[in-house]
């Protein structure tokens, strides 16, 4: 009965080696330029995507541009944000404990927009 678990759990242990980890399932950047250009249908400024990190989550920052035509949004340029490990898009709406966070929003806790006289908390503008 020993003979058989200590065989099982050698098995199990090979076979967890020979699995795939989690750093080897990385997207590689050209990956990721080549999904979003045919998930999206837009042209991805290679020599501006650049790597770098949200909250912790390794990113690749891709800025794609929409084809030409007619439409209001022809030749818009945007910067999306892809995860490395799992090459899902990376949203920019992002709930917080307080809300939301929008990337260069302003926050309302902010106190730097009150202005100096006034006894309230109210923003100005």
């Amino acid at each position: 009965m020993r003979l058989t678990t200590l065989s099982l759990t050698a098995a199990i242990l090979g076979a967890a080696s020979l699995a795939p980890s989690s750093a080897a399932a990385s997207v590689t950047q050209k990956e990721a330029e080549l999904k979003v250009a045919e998930d999206f249908g837009v042209e991805v400024l290679s020599k501006r995507t650049r790597a770098g990190d949200i909250d912790g989550r390794a990113v690749w920052f891709l800025t794609v541009m929409n084809p030409g035509g007619t439409s209001n949004g022809a030749f818009q340029v945007n910067t999306l944000a892809v995860d490395r490990k799992t090459g899902k898009l990376v949203p920019a709406f992002r709930h917080r404990s307080s809300g939301y966070d929008l990337p260069g929003a302003v926050r309302l806790d902010d106190q730097s927009n009150v202005r100096p006289d006034m006894s309230g908390s109210r923003p100005w503008r």
